[in-house]
């Protein structure tokens, strides 16, 4: 909720005026209410996203929708670097929601953002510099759908920090609004300028508008943390973050980055692993077989982003905060066991509307597959939750878990139906060994 503070505040002998921002606090409740709301905004922005995959497959025809899956699948991945970074600028910020300190606040969105704006940079040096290369790496039509979308990377960096600063104060509106804008200026652009006749290129060019319009929103969402409104110029000038919070967000932000190494292989190498020993149709309909299985993993994924800074602020005031863990357990699961069980009864019917006949083959497969990603969801939960804490132990485990997946498919792959099994035993062993060790490792009376 956002406060206005009645009296001024002193830093360092310098008075900041009365300005509107998040103070961080939210009712016991808040993760139920919040994760609901977010859950339905993340659903339209996931249904969105994916009519624009399945209309682009069915307008562009497979050639120039093989263009157009490179740019996607390029962004998929920086999109987990994002994440990363994310996450990191959203456990900082709820830190600093919750001793109420926007002078430290801005420092950080500040450092944050100068390094971003670097890395994105480089990012648009590489994919956009290289373009004839990643032309002829990846046997595409043209160069300049590399190009079009290079010139997206740099905002895209800095607006994942945006969204951690407003994760971290837990404004889950503002959040879903920059989601809801990046999916439908994607939609619309994207699909207006593919009817107009422009091809991968208007697909690629409404992708890349997207990652503006989310940039812009985030941005403006956090319009009173600049330096002109939220401190005195004076003191914006002169506050830095300093060497030792520098060393605080490093030493998290590397277990964070495991962490979404972790999902790249989970989340990717199966359909990579398939792609490369089956053949064409079949390494296809495994790919749809993925795509639905994983609406578990997105459908749960609100829970982990509002229950994240509820739990660091908790922790950073001393505060109860285990009973958000049981909470977000709880709402995973039961949303898991919904749609597992929907894929066990329906499958023919829902690989029908969504794929089609030539997919039917997957339809058995789709439970199981709905499984593994289930038991991997209730992982994230406990990863996260512990990520919070600032504990890496979940991390480096997650990390194994992926190694291992990757290994044993490697050699493990006969038929699909031992890759979906050997998945269900490795995401059930990851699940636990990870409640194992929060169970034997919480000390009785701990919070």
């Amino acid at each position: 909720m956002l406060e206005t503070q009645q009296t001024d505040n002193l830093h360092d002998g310098v008075t900041i005026k009365p300005v509107r921002w998040f103070s961080g606090r939210m009712p016991a409740n808040s993760l139920l209410t919040s994760s609901a709301l977010f859950f339905v905004s993340t659903t339209m922005v996931n249904g969105g996203n994916y009519l624009f995959n399945l209309l682009l497959g069915r307008w562009l025809g497979p050639a120039l929708f093989a263009d157009v899956s490179i740019i996607i699948t390029l962004f998929l991945f920086l999109t987990f670097i994002t994440a990363g970074f994310q996450q990191t600028a959203a456990k900082f910020s709820a830190i600093y929601s919750a001793d109420n300190d926007p002078v430290r606040l801005f420092a950080l969105r500040r450092w944050l953002n100068r390094r971003s704006w670097v890395i994105g940079a480089l990012c648009f040096l590489i994919v956009g510099g290289g373009a004839s290369f990643w032309q002829t790496f990846f046997h595409t039509t043209s160069p300049w759908i590399f190009v079009i979308f290079a010139f997206g990377l740099p905002v895209y960096f800095v607006q994942g920090i945006d969204r951690g600063i407003l994760q971290g104060q837990m404004r889950f509106g503002s959040l879903a609004a920059s989601y809801q804008a990046e999916m439908w200026v994607r939609l619309l652009v994207g699909l207006l300028l593919v009817g107009l006749g422009w091809a991968a290129y208007g697909a690629v060019f409404g992708l890349t508008l997207s990652l503006v319009a989310t940039w812009f929103v985030s941005h403006y969402a956090l319009r009173n943390l600049r330096a002109t409104q939220a401190l005195p110029r004076t003191l914006a000038q002169e506050h830095h973050f300093s060497q030792t919070e520098q060393q605080a967000l490093l030493a998290f932000a590397f277990p964070v980055l495991m962490a979404e190494t972790s999902l790249i292989l989970i989340n990717n190498s199966d359909v990579l692993i398939v792609k490369h020993f089956f053949d064409s149709v079949t390494a296809g309909q495994y790919a749809a077989l993925a795509l639905i299985g994983r609406i578990v993993f997105f459908a749960t994924w609100s829970v982990v982003i509002t229950m994240f800074p509820l739990v660091a602020q908790k922790h950073q005031r001393q505060e109860p905060h285990r009973q958000l863990l049981w909470t977000g357990l709880g709402m995973v699961l039961a949303v898991s066991v919904l749609i597992v069980l929907l894929t066990a009864f329906v499958p023919t019917l829902i690989v029908q509307i969504l794929f089609g006949s030539a997919y039917l083959m997957i339809g058995p497969l789709l439970w199981r597959y709905a499984l593994a990603t289930a038991l991997f969801s209730l992982a994230n939960v406990l990863i996260s939750y512990r990520l919070a804490l600032g504990n890496r132990t979940g991390t480096v485990i997650a990390l194994v878990g992926g190694i291992l997946q990757v290994t044993i498919l490697l050699f493990f792959h006969a038929t699909l139906d031992q890759v979906v099994n050997l998945q269900i035993l490795l995401m059930g062993i990851l699940f636990l060994a990870l409640i194992g060790w929060e169970l034997v490792g919480h000390r009785p009376g701990a919070r």
